[in-house]
Formats: C-alpha cells, structure tokens, sequence
C-alpha cells in the first residue's frame, strides 16, 4: 500500500453517528510528516480546541494498475497550530496529528443510506413479519413495523436480509428505537436503527451492488 506523503489531498472522517449512520468527513492537505506526527491544513467547517484528543482516521486515493482504493490509517487530534509557517512569510492554521495504527482500506459509502423503492428486491424480516425499511446501508437499516412485536434498543436481534429472493440470517444491533410523534403518521408503528454487525462476502457483494446501482440511478435523475 502507497503510504502518505506531503502535499497528498486526504479525507479526515472526524466521527461516526451510529444512530443516523453518518461519517463527518473534512478535506485537508498534507503539510509535513515528521515519523508518527504529522501536520494537516486547517478544515472547513474548522476543527477546534473542543475536538483535541479525538480519535479520527485519515484517509486518501490510491490507485492501482486497475482498481482505486481508499486507504487510511487510525489517528488522534492533538494540537492546533494557529501560525504554522508554510512557506516564506505565509502563515496558516494547521492541524497536528498523531498517527496510531498502520494502513489499512476504509468504505467511505459504508453510511451511504439510499431509500430502496419497493420493487428494489431488497427486504428485511423479523421473524415471519415483513418490515417496512426506510432505508439501508452497507453498515445497518432503518425501518417501522407493528408496536405489537416490540424491540428493545440497544440489544442484539436476528433478522433476514432478502436480496433478489436470496435470504441472509444476519445478526443485528438495535442503536435506536422511536415512536412516531409528528401528526398523520400511524401511532401503531415502532421506528427502529439497527446496525449489521457482520455481512458474509457474497451479502456485501450483492448488497453494496444494489446500493451502487440505486446511487447511481438517483444520480442521473439530478
């Protein structure tokens, strides 16, 4: 794997939220390397005091003879320079970041959600009841279903992922439960978040397929 090197574009994924599956992504530019620490460019919206001693990951684009790849490694915020001299009498804010871990791939389209239509071929059971999904990722699901079977959050439960008429038992981490609150939404539904907490090559293969495609198709409709 390429590793980093000043003046190389890279994402800095700042934090996940479980509940809604959202990365916080920022644009920064590589300054300098120095072994483990190095110095990035200030973001925007700008990181700030309140973020140090965060644990962030930055990643970057590699490409290879066929394929390109996003690669990263595990880090932490440790300082921000407010008079970083970049070159000459240029002076900018930047950011000081410790890297903890070596390379490895990340999926910044794992919390890409896409709100599958209903002949998508894509559906999730509970048992022998057909949820109604809202929307679906790579890393977990949002759907409502009848307050007659309640699910607790934050426990573990076991669904069926339908992809095509294929069916795959999946485990799953509830992270969220709601009830409807806004006026003209049914008060007999439960709304819930669950995570995957594992897909098997040939689910996430056909899986982050489908989403490809619906991501596509959403994309030439703009």
């Amino acid at each position: 794997m390429k590793d980093i090197n000043p003046g190389m574009s890279v994402n800095i994924v700042a934090a996940v939220d479980v509940d809604k599956e959202i990365a916080e992504v920022r644009n920064a530019i590589v300054y300098d390397i120095d072994g483990a620490r190095l110095v990035l460019s200030q973001t925007n919206p700008p990181f700030t005091k309140y973020h140090i001693d965060r644990d962030i990951s930055v990643t970057y684009i590699v490409k290879g003879k066929d394929v390109v790849s996003r690669i990263g490694f595990s880090a932490k915020l440790v300082g921000i320079l407010n008079d970083y001299s970049l070159y000459g009498s240029n002076v900018v804010e930047a950011l000081t970041v410790l890297r903890k871990s070596g390379l490895k791939k990340y999926d910044l389209r794992m919390h890409y959600r896409i709100r599958p239509k209903s002949d998508s071929g894509i559906h999730i059971y509970i048992g022998d009841e057909r949820v109604s999904l809202i929307d679906i990722s790579m890393g977990g699901a949002r759907f409502c279903h009848s307050k007659d079977h309640r699910i607790e959050s934050r426990t573990m439960i076991n669904i069926i992922l339908e992809l095509d008429a294929k069916k795959f038992n999946l485990e799953a981490k509830t992270v969220n439960v709601w009830y409807p609150s806004e006026a003209g939404r049914r008060v007999d539904l439960e709304y819930v978040s669950v995570q995957f907490m594992k897909l098997d090559k040939n689910c996430s293969h056909i899986l982050g397929g489908k989403i490809l495609a619906i991501q596509r198709e959403l994309l030439s409709k703009d």
